[in-house]
């Protein structure tokens, strides 16, 4: 059984680095005519370092940078060297100064290792098409040397790596200084593996086995748009970016599902997913790869509730750079705008939503890293509710959430055995919303898309504790 070299972060923060900003925190800007692949917006990895206190502010612990290493495009997912940081970001140096400032803030440092392909542009790639004898060749797959061959999605800028090869494997993932090994010494605290679907489940786990050898505390993450049970195993990945998790809450607040579908959803991966694994997945909603939330869902509420489920569920909530703004942006590559630094701009309700949402998270064991448990509602009920628990019921959270345009109240039922009768109940979310437990359920109100998260409210009363049972003496 593995062993994970850290719990799971309060939240992880994505930058896309070309657009977020520049060298000493300044914004970056881009024209309308610009190219949408190809020009740079300015953004570097010092503009990162600089707005650091920014991230720390939301209460996100770690960075998850889109790739770093040189490249022809803005995205820097068509690669040429990956052992360089790209100039355009401020190269190695640039890279050195972040790590060691994110070290110095205790936040991880989560890098996008680009391994299925390289860009066109990429000197094995180039060596393979001069001549059939080029050892290169090797690399690649081909399908008619040296017109035609195997590429990412069909987009011949991107060849696919002939990731059998033991060169390859050696350079990339398994020697003694592959790229894997080499940005993890460097500073680098995890890997987020690109298109892990099409490394495959036994490929992404020797990557994750190699983290663990280096001692990277947020080991490897794969990006799986689809249910991802089998890359989850006991000895698989260290977690996935969870799409299945987004796909779900989407749905749910399109009313495309009822809540008890989602409530299927969310219950199978618990099932069926290595835990550990669940707990340390990444809950997006949004990313550099899907439209902003502020563009699927322009009113704030559906967003809050969005929000709190990824801060509620396990895994670790991702938030995309913006999206604690407001930001707006509909699908590849308009969701790629840069960064608005100027607060005029931004929502002020949803960031101070993420803030909130990310200091009840930190303080919460229970959500971190507590056991998920469904509770049973209604049928036709319009709400989903399920309880995060830990061996300290002082510790339970309740979550409440209403999927509709509609008010509800009702009778929650509650299948803990510690929550007691006349147990207080506060919402962290909003202090002033009370209620009690009696006989195992609690009776509550929700607005429309409203969500709650209820925990025991100072279960002392003088001269009594409801969870005396529970306690041990030091």
């Amino acid at each position: 059984m593995r062993q994970f070299l850290r719990p799971p972060r309060t939240a992880i923060y994505e930058v896309f680095v070309d657009r977020f900003a520049g060298p000493g925190g300044e914004p970056v800007t881009l024209s309308d005519d610009a190219s949408p692949w190809r020009t740079h917006a300015g953004g570097s990895l010092s503009g990162i370092r600089e707005r650091l206190d920014h991230v720390n502010e939301i209460g996100c612990d770690a960075l998850y940078l889109t790739p770093i290493f040189a490249a022809r495009s803005n995205h820097k997912y068509d690669v040429t060297d990956y052992f360089h940081v790209d100039e355009h970001f401020g190269g190695d140096a640039a890279f050195d100064a972040l790590a060691k400032a994110c070290k110095n803030r205790n936040m991880g440092l989560i890098l996008d290792g680009v391994f299925n392909h390289v860009g066109a542009e990429h000197p094995w790639f180039q060596r393979a098409k001069q001549g059939p004898s080029a050892p290169e060749i090797a690399y690649f797959r081909w399908i008619d040397h040296p017109h035609e061959y195997e590429c990412w999605q069909s987009h011949q800028g991107l060849p696919e790596l002939n990731l059998d090869h033991p060169f390859v494997r050696q350079t990339l993932i398994e020697g003694e200084n592959s790229v894997v090994r080499h940005w993890l010494r460097r500073g680098a605290t995890g890997w987020r593996l690109d298109c892990a679907n099409d490394l495959g489940p036994k490929l992404s786990s020797c990557i994750a086995a190699i983290t663990e050898e280096e001692q990277a505390p947020d080991g490897a993450i794969g990006e799986v748009m689809a249910y991802a049970e089998e890359f989850v195993s006991d000895d698989g990945l260290h977690g996935v970016m969870n799409y299945y998790f987004r796909a779900t809450v989407l749905a749910l607040l399109k009313g495309e599902i009822c809540p008890a579908q989602a409530a299927t959803n969310l219950k199978r991966m618990v099932k069926r997913y290595h835990y550990p694994a669940l707990l340390r997945s990444w809950n997006m909603l949004a990313s550099h790869d899907t439209p902003r939330l502020a563009s699927l869902f322009p009113d704030f509420e559906r967003r809050r509730l969005a929000f709190a489920l990824a801060f509620s569920y396990p895994g670790v909530p991702l938030i995309y750079y913006g999206e604690e703004v407001g930001s707006h942006g509909g699908p590849d590559p308009v969701n790629r705008a840069p960064m608005p630094w100027e607060p005029a701009q931004w929502d002020k309700a949803m960031l101070d939503c993420i803030k909130l949402l990310s200091s009840v998270r930190s303080k919460r064991l229970a959500l971190r890293e507590g056991r998920y448990e469904s509770l049973p509602q209604p049928a036709h009920s319009s709400v989903l509710a399920f309880a995060r628990v830990t061996g300290n019921p002082a510790d339970t959270v309740i979550v409440v959430a209403n999927a509709r345009e509609t008010r509800v109240e009702g009778k929650i039922f509650v299948p803990l055995s510690s929550m007691f009768d006349s147990l207080p109940l506060m919402d962290l979310l909003a202090p002033e919303r009370v209620t009690r437990m009696e006989s195992g359920t609690f009776v509550t109100c929700l607005e429309p898309f409203d969500i709650a998260f209820f925990a025991p409210s100072d279960a002392k009363r003088p001269r009594y504790s409801f969870f005396k049972g529970y306690e041990t003496s030091e």
